[in-house]
């Protein structure tokens, strides 16, 4: 992990990937950006980031030892019931482990970049220690975290908001897509995530709005209009009150950070 602080000038911009993200730190520590939240990630722990996520890798300790693993949506489908790890990690991206726990995570990822460095890496050895280390993740969470009617609920209403928040903004859509009425919802996401179902909604669009300001050939009137905000004087209030900033403002210091 330790290459990551040697080619990237950090903090790193926000990105969203297509991948699934799962780091085991051995030493050291790194700070990271989850959504809007920031996490302390120290030694003998894993942290998971699905697909979806907003995120971006804001400090690194300079004696930081360790594995990260990229999973591609298709092949953790094909492993893993994924369902059942994003259920854990959702509330809590990291999970602290006991050092027996943690050497054998760090004796797999030995294994695994064994495999991988080999002329001709065998692609079943890979995946088959790829998903033992999952399933024994799965495992240490489920020993460690109970997921609660409440919480699933509200899980499920994030991950759908991940998928829908550019049209829909409605909370009765999810509520609908849940078979849960709207009150109950936001019950259900206020307890867990101590927002409402609308703050979340909108913390997920101006989230990928940072992403689309990093690029300059789009104006924040463009912006506005693809994150379905027909007003983009609205857009700019709900940004600056997110952010503290306003989306130009945001974007020259993106600039500057990145020079």
């Amino acid at each position: 992990m330790r290459f990551l602080s040697n080619h990237f000038k950090l903090p790193l911009p926000v990105l969203q990937t297509d991948y699934h993200f799962l780091f085991y730190i051995r030493e050291g520590s790194f700070t990271n950006r989850i959504d809007n939240h920031l996490y302390q990630c120290k030694a003998d722990s894993l942290v998971f980031i699905s697909t979806g996520t907003v995120s971006s890798l804001q400090k690194i300790s300079t004696n930081i030892q360790g594995y990260f693993i990229l999973i591609e949506e298709e092949t953790m489908s094909l492993l893993f019931n994924q369902q059942d790890l994003l259920n854990v990690f959702m509330i809590d991206p990291i999970l602290k482990l006991e050092k027996t726990d943690s050497d054998w995570m760090h004796r797999i990822g030995q294994l695994l970049t064994t495999e991988l460095d080999t002329a001709f890496p065998n692609i079943q050895t890979s995946s088959s220690l790829t998903q033992a280390l999952l399933n024994k993740t799965l495992h240490l969470s489920k020993n460690q975290r109970s997921i609660s009617r409440t919480q699933q609920i509200a899980i499920q209403f994030k991950q759908l908001v991940y998928q829908h928040f550019i049209i829909e903004k409605r909370i009765s859509f999810y509520a609908d897509s849940l078979a849960v009425s709207s009150n109950y919802l936001n019950r259900c996401v206020k307890t867990v995530f101590n927002k409402s179902c609308k703050e979340v909604i909108t913390e997920a669009a101006i989230l990928n709005s940072q992403i689309l300001l990093a690029d300059n050939t789009l104006s924040v009137s463009e912006i506005s209009f693809y994150l379905n905000y027909e007003d983009a004087s609205y857009f700019t209030r709900l940004f600056k009150k997110l952010t503290g900033l306003t989306p130009s403002e945001y974007r020259i210091k993106l600039m500057h950070d990145l020079s």
